[in-house]
């Protein structure tokens, strides 16, 4: 059997909002349902998946990413194959629409599991892999973003920056909310991928790098675990190995549990680190599984077995 959820960030969204993030949840879910039901590969349908999710602005990944305080976006990605532990991911890249393939081209490329700035460019003109004027992936509503967010930092103290909540700082129009993006895929022969696409956090520091590409952290998958893509606040994840701890926890339990134990998860690393976020994971036996502990997380979702659905 196949399965395959995606997630389309945790955080708070406006009503007016509500569907449209939805919607494009349910995109991504037929893009990759389409291949799997074609026999393709859990990679070939994750990335499909992403690739959605990635050209709408709507979400917080390649164009209409979050801005840094220079106002650029700039973009994490990872993908790992659940039967080798194959990883490829990008941190802090400006200029790649679909960071999902770049992430993909590391990988495949085997040498390394994570290359940054300016030498994850350099890779990418070496793969062939379209870049783009930065400035095209910049929108409106991101602009609105980072500047409330540079006005509510001049009036905190800075070394609070870290408690930042995916539910505390949405805009008028709710764009910051739109979150990261991700999806977990289980093909037919029971290859598990896990793949996770970000701009990170609104005004974050020129160089920072979230939990996305980290592995373990934001982004997972072994074969014999399940695979897990998570979303939120990025520092809390790394600082607990979010991912990896979660697939541990849901080793063994039974499948009417699985969402319940994320949500348990979520709610220990909140406690431990202080951000809020959410996650979305297959287990090996293709039962699908999501949580948040924000206020909202759209989510999609089909199985070979007749499971769909979605969720906000």
């Amino acid at each position: 059997m196949w399965s395959v959820i995606v997630h389309g960030g945790a955080g708070a969204v406006k009503d007016a909002l509500a569907n449209k993030h939805k919607a494009g949840c349910i995109r991504a879910v037929e893009a990759a349902t389409k291949l799997l039901s074609e026999n393709a590969n859990a990679v070939d349908a994750a990335c499909a998946a992403i690739r959605i999710l990635e050209d709408d602005p709507t979400y917080n990944a390649s164009t209409g990413g979050a801005l840094d305080r220079r106002g650029l976006v700039t973009v994490d990605a990872a993908i790992m194959r659940g039967s080798d532990l194959g990883y490829g991911a990008i941190g802090a890249v400006a200029g790649v629409a679909r960071a999902i393939d770049l992430a993909r081209a590391i990988m495949e490329d085997g040498a390394h599991a994570l290359l940054c700035g300016p030498s994850a460019l350099a890779f990418a003109r070496k793969a062939n892999i379209p870049l783009v004027d930065p400035d095209q992936m910049r929108t409106d509503a991101r602009k609105r973003d980072l500047e409330k967010r540079l006005l509510e930092l001049a009036k905190a103290n800075p070394d609070h920056a870290a408690d930042w909540s995916p539910s505390e700082h949405g805009t008028e129009d709710g764009a910051e909310a739109q979150g990261t993006v991700g999806a977990v895929v289980r093909d037919a022969i029971g290859l598990i991928v896990a793949v996770t696409s970000t701009g990170g956090l609104t005004a974050k520091y020129p160089g920072r790098v979230g939990d996305s590409p980290i592995a373990g952290a934001g982004t997972y998958a072994r074969n014999d675990l399940g695979g897990a893509s998570a979303t939120g606040h990025g520092e809390t994840m790394m600082k607990t190995v979010f991912t990896y701890q979660l697939l541990l926890a849901l080793r063994g339990i039974a499948p009417a549990r699985a969402s319940e134990i994320i949500r348990a998860e979520l709610d220990q690393a909140t406690a431990r680190a202080g951000g809020k976020g959410g996650a979305i994971a297959v287990l090996p036996d293709g039962t699908i599984a999501f949580a948040r502990n924000t206020a909202h997380m759209g989510v999609a979702w089909a199985s070979s077995t007749g499971q769909e659905g979605a969720d906000f």
